[in-house]
């Protein structure tokens, strides 16, 4: 069961992620179409889910929050948010939502939340993100909350049986604020 709402949006809730989720966070990274669009390239365990939480409990550095959909008292986890390296003048970004919520708009809302919240709790330039050029979804979701194109890196990872580019996007504090 996801934990407790950390920042709402107009259809979703960011929570914070329990020891109970990791059955949860195991299931999205090995969904082909979640796992491999985060260049993950092997099966999860939930012993490793498990760690993984563990590790980010105690960090001040990294921010992890699940996405879920409000239904009343019974919140439907149906993604993640990453904010990660604090300590740095633009952290990173990373983020999935499950392939059968995905195209409704939820990505978008809830890494506008986790970008309100980074730039409201900390003294950070900007945040930038990454993905896979083939990835309309994730590069659709950084343009339309006015990230702007950086950079790409050709043929970058191995996806799929084949390299492929990944493109880097930025956000500064002012062009967050004047929106």
């Amino acid at each position: 069961m996801p934990g407790t709402v950390f920042r709402r949006g107009d259809r979703l809730a960011l929570r914070t992620v329990e020891h109970e989720d990791a059955e949860f966070i195991q299931r999205g990274h090995n969904h082909p179409d979640v796992g491999v669009t985060l260049g993950l390239n092997r099966p999860e365990s939930e012993t490793e889910a498990e760690a993984n939480i563990e590790d980010d409990e105690g960090d001040p550095l990294n921010v992890g929050l699940l996405v879920c959909l409000e239904d009343g008292d019974d919140p439907t986890p149906i993604g993640k948010v990453r904010l990660s390296n604090l300590h740095h003048t633009r952290p990173e970004i990373s983020y999935w939502i499950l392939p059968e919520y995905q195209g409704e708009g939820y990505g978008t809302e809830a890494v506008g939340v986790l970008v309100d919240y980074a730039f409201n709790a900390h003294e950070i330039r900007g945040l930038q993100a990454q993905a896979f050029a083939p990835n309309e979804g994730s590069v659709g979701v950084l343009e339309n909350l006015g990230f702007t194109h950086e950079g790409q890196l050709r043929d970058a990872r191995f996806r799929n049986g084949e390299h492929v580019d990944v493109v880097w996007y930025g956000l500064l504090r002012e062009e967050w604020e004047d929106d």
